[in-house]
């Protein structure tokens, strides 16, 4: 069987590009820019993750000062088991996780298995003596992380394979400054320096990216009872849903955000999405810089 990778590399259609390595870009899409790195495996190895993670950093940065774009940061609740639950229930005072809904472009939503289905899947794993996979029946929630901490969050999360992140325009409803409080409450012992942060998380769960998610991506879920009171439905991106959507579909996905980056099981790496056909020039200089303060990446 050829190799999984191969196969990857094979759909981007990599080109003979030394500057963008380890990164291959599709090319046969020329209306926006579509990259791909590979890890060994998951949860991906130190060695890679640390790159990885002082990659994303910089690439906040680019977003931020090229295109006025700030990165949100979601994270898959399948990705929680088994190694991440407590960690995440730990966080959540500080990170203030909200649930919506995912979904692979192209899919259907996962619903309720019957009986049948059930005791036939545990039937077929107690032959095999392997444990019941419940995580085929559960929804595609994924929490979004409302407290601005991205790189605290991706130090505690990254590398097992369910983080994703958007990089958007600031919406004018979120970037108002907070009241500048009396000197008397400042002073007060219940203030804290975290306060701004606190304002911006609230003001954030005003963002028009939450709404016009749905209106986008949730068109699979409006006859789940549950639909109302989501917050956000997002897509869970793929090297074959960017490449093989039409360019009409690619240039509706990016009127929500600019940028999208997601740790993709199915194409086992990370993939980047950017709604900048000519992104390849700022790749290469975070590449160029990376390889300037000695990172490297060992594939």
């Amino acid at each position: 069987m050829e190799d999984t990778v191969a196969i990857k590399r094979k759909r981007l259609v990599p080109i003979e590009m030394p500057a963008l390595a380890p990164f291959v870009r599709a090319t046969a899409i020329e209306d926006c820019s579509v990259y791909w790195v590979g890890v060994r495996e998951f949860p991906v190895p130190l060695v890679q993750r640390e790159w990885l993670l002082e990659f994303l950093t910089r690439l906040a940065v680019v977003f931020r000062e090229k295109y006025e774009a700030r990165e949100e940061w979601f994270l898959q609740f399948k990705a929680l088991y088994p190694d991440l639950l407590n960690r995440f229930i730990e966080r959540s005072s500080a990170y203030i996780p909200v649930t919506g809904m995912t979904l692979v472009p192209g899919t259907s939503p996962v619903g309720a298995p019957n009986f049948d289905d059930v005791k036939r899947v545990v039937e077929e794993s107690s032959k095999k003596g392997d444990p019941v996979d419940v995580k085929q029946w559960m929804p595609d929630h994924a929490q979004w992380f409302a407290m601005k901490q991205p790189e605290a969050q991706r130090q505690d999360f990254f590398g097992h394979g369910g983080m994703f992140s958007l990089y958007l325009k600031a919406d004018p409803k979120t970037t108002k400054l907070p009241p500048k409080l009396p000197r008397f409450m400042t002073s007060h012992e219940a203030h804290t320096p975290d306060s701004d942060r606190q304002y911006a998380m609230v003001a954030s769960l005003q963002d028009s990216f939450l709404a016009k998610s749905k209106l986008k991506f949730g068109e699979p879920f409006l006859e789940d009872p549950s639909y109302r009171g989501l917050l956000f439905v997002l897509p869970l991106m793929t090297s074959a849903s960017l490449t093989e959507a039409t360019p009409d579909a690619r240039a509706d996905w990016f009127e929500l955000f600019d940028g999208y980056c997601i740790e993709s099981k199915t194409d086992r790496g990370l993939v980047l999405a950017c709604r900048d056909p000519d992104f390849d020039e700022h790749l290469m200089q975070i590449l160029e810089s990376m390889r300037d303060d000695k990172f490297r990446y060992r594939e």
